[in-house]
């Protein structure tokens, strides 16, 4: 059986001031009248039944999920006691679903991702699980548009035959965000494709990979495994989590194992990493401005500007700027400046005054 794996714990700091530690991006209309998780939801429902359908994060943004999406019942929410990458939080939800379909296929997505047209995406999955019945650790690989550097790269190799309606190949390296030049010759060479951030793998051979790449982490999530169900399973998993390593999936396993395979999709994919993200997805003004809530644009041009209700934004003469408002939080920068909204986050992290405002 195919179950999906849906990771809602990212915290979404580019895109601050509306994402924050209480609410982050995820929870948020950004391209659409749905919130990015329903997005995410009904992207796969009703095709996949809800039953299949789990959501990993904390406790305070799994009640957040119970709210956007009331149809998931409890039992789907796999609550990570703290955050640690996606290797602890893939590898605790393979051990949940191992327990009820230890022989299944777990198709891992992100929460924040655009993704249409739905139903090339669901031929992405059903492809994808195939493979991954296989006995594959499998990534879908974008086919680059740009020579983005914002997003990390996969280099294929040959093609892998099969009954597959979509294309299928070895992967051969995993490649580090390239810098502008570098991108370019990836785009040119042709075999490169972007790192989406979504897997398909057998509950089966993730654990036993992870088991041989990184056994501390197996260990601990086999204590855990033991513990479900019983009275000491928040006790063990809490004590589990604190001795896991901050570690992403990429790193830990996909990396270094070597029956690795990329599935190319026919769908568009866009991870809306920061808000110049919206120049791509929303409508704009003759002048290519966009505007939302209480805005007042003049003579400029490219221009964000995102308000709210309880006051008005006026923008005069300006050029790929963005402007977003959120209750006491504000942020203004130069469109090319929107990845390092980070680097201000940082200072107020190391500000007891304006650690509120995060």
């Amino acid at each position: 059986m195919v179950n999906i794996v849906v990771m809602a714990g990212g915290k979404g700091q580019r895109f601050w001031p509306r994402s924050t530690i209480e609410m982050p991006k995820q929870f948020h209309k950004i391209v659409s009248e749905r919130t990015m998780l329903q997005e995410t939801f009904y992207r796969i429902y009703p095709e996949i039944s809800k039953d299949r359908i789990y959501f990993v994060a904390n406790e305070k943004l799994s009640q957040i999920i119970k709210n956007q999406l009331p149809e998931i019942d409890s039992s789907n929410l796999i609550i990570e006691p703290m955050g640690k990458n996606t290797a602890a939080a893939i590898g605790l939800s393979a051990v949940y679903i191992s327990r009820n379909d230890p022989e299944g296929v777990m198709v891992v997505l992100t929460a924040d991702h655009v993704v249409y047209p739905k139903e090339d995406f669901l031929k992405g999955v059903e492809v994808a699980s195939k493979v991954a019945d296989e006995g594959y650790l499998v990534t879908f690989g974008i086919q680059p548009d740009r020579p983005a550097t914002e997003y990390g790269y996969i280099e294929v190799q040959d093609r892998i035959e099969g009954d597959y309606s979509l294309e299928v190949y070895r992967v051969k390296m995993f490649r580090e965000k390239p810098d502008l030049n570098t991108a370019r010759v990836f785009l040119e060479k042709g075999n490169f494709f972007w790192n989406s951030g979504m897997f398909a793998f057998k509950v089966a051979t993730i654990l036993g990979e992870i088991g041989k790449h990184v056994p501390e982490l197996y260990r601990g999530l086999m204590k855990i495994r033991d513990a479900i169900g019983t009275p000491e399973e928040e006790r063990v998993k809490a004590s589990e989590f604190e001795k896991f390593e901050d570690i992403s999936i990429d790193y830990a396993v996909m990396e270094k194992a070597e029956n690795i395979a990329c599935v190319k999709p026919t769908y568009i994919w866009d991870d809306v990493g920061s808000w110049s993200a919206l120049y791509r997805h929303r409508e704009r003004d003759d002048s290519g401005n966009i505007l939302e809530g209480n805005a007042v644009i003049v003579e400029s041009k490219d221009t964000i500007v995102l308000g709210d209700d309880s006051s008005v934004i006026a923008a005069i003469g300006l050029k790929d700027i963005i402007i977003v408002k959120n209750e006491n939080r504000i942020l203004v920068c130069h469109k090319s400046m929107d990845q390092k909204v980070k680097d201000a986050l940082k200072i107020m992290k190391g500000n007891e005054n304006l650690m509120k405002y995060l």
